[in-house]
């Protein structure tokens, strides 16, 4: 599968409340965009896996996906949306912010 497939693939263990596949199939994404040599997709499914353990209130594993989303910078703007929602969620987590 490619990292695409196992995010979608996420998404619907998501939607069957099936959370811990959900996260290890967006374990397989972040592994599969390393093995493609790919950014975007590496930043992608680092914030979809950060995203669900910000919501899963799991905030001492969701930093450091997030982190890394935040530090991912391309001037083509392809990853701006996850990377402004990456900052959003960490400013709620410090509570710089209220949680939505």
């Amino acid at each position: 599968m490619n990292v695409d497939e196992h995010i979608q693939r996420a998404r619907e263990l998501l939607a069957r409340n099936q959370p811990e596949m959900a996260e290890s199939a967006l374990s397989d994404a972040i592994d599969a965009a390393v093995a493609a040599e790919d950014i975007v997709l590496l930043t992608r499914a680092r914030f979809a896996l950060g995203e669900l353990l910000f919501h899963q209130e799991r905030d001492a594993e969701a930093v450091p996906y997030l982190q890394a989303v935040v530090r991912t910078e391309r001037v083509d703007g392809a990853v701006d949306v996850e990377v402004k929602a990456s900052a959003r969620m960490l400013r709620q987590i410090r509570g710089i912010e209220p949680r939505e």
